[in-house]
């Protein structure tokens, strides 16, 4: 369990620090952002810091075995996820529903494991 929340704690750290600073590039390359409307810099910044807490989040989960740390994160990442996916209800293509289940969904999601291990240490 621990593995799985430092690997993710990465990914959204990294999508974050990417957010943070250099949202142009950000918006730009990542498939389907530029099809929500217009960029906004400050937005994505802001965005960036809620992702960069939510990977923290899970790093000190990880490291403190603090199911509550993980817990805080997981009120991010997993309330982004579950908009993704109410929004495929919407209608989407398969490609975009891929990437979306795929790149948000299940690295938001899957935090909520380490909630319901057995053990009261996460790792």
């Amino acid at each position: 369990m621990r593995t799985l929340l430092i690997l993710i704690g990465l990914y959204q750290s990294a999508n974050g620090v990417f957010m943070l600073g250099a949202p142009a590039l950000w918006y730009a390359t990542i498939p389907g952002v530029t099809e929500t409307g217009p960029s906004n810099p400050h937005f994505i910044r802001d965005i960036g810091l809620a992702f960069i807490a939510a990977g923290v989040g899970l790093f000190l989960g990880a490291f403190k075995y603090d199911r509550r740390t993980v817990l805080v994160a997981s009120i991010f990442l997993g309330g982004h996820a579950l908009l993704h996916l109410a929004e495929l209800l919407h209608g989407t293509t398969p490609m975009d529903a891929l990437r979306d289940i795929t790149l948000i969904a299940v690295p938001g999601l899957l935090p909520l494991a380490a909630l319901t291990a057995p053990d009261r240490r996460i790792a």
